[in-house]
């Protein structure tokens, strides 16, 4: 536990952010856990596979995000939860903006290196 893992999960947190934007529903899947949700600003909860297949098909797409704050609290060893805050510019079934959007990511270490993220809170900051 400590630099090392917050440095592993604030890098899972801007490969997240990086794959989306690209649209890369591959690598973003493989660093969601199999039961991963996604609860967005509006309070829908979305399945890992639900959230993806509205990337893939562009239901969801995001064309930027740009990080202006994240932090990390670790619960223990092998629980953490990451705050970042970003503007995303993103088009969300036909409404595209730029949102403050804060992403809560709960994260989990599966194995003895590998974080995965649980879930997602987004809200607005």
């Amino acid at each position: 536990m400590g630099n090392d893992d917050e440095l592993q999960i604030i890098q899972l947190y801007r490969d997240h952010n990086q794959y989306m934007v690209a649209g890369d529903v591959e690598q973003l899947g493989m660093l969601l856990d199999d039961n991963f949700h996604l609860t967005h600003m509006t309070g829908m909860v979305q399945s890992k596979q639900k959230w993806l297949e509205e990337i893939k098909t562009k239901q969801m797409q995001y064309f930027s995000s740009t990080e202006e704050a994240v932090t990390v609290n670790m619960k223990n060893s092998r629980q953490a939860d990451l705050i970042g805050q970003s503007k995303v510019d993103a088009s969300i079934h036909g409404s595209r903006n730029t949102w403050p959007l804060q992403l809560t990511l709960h994260v989990e270490k599966i194995a003895a290196v590998d974080w995965k993220i649980m879930n997602i809170e987004a809200a607005m900051y």
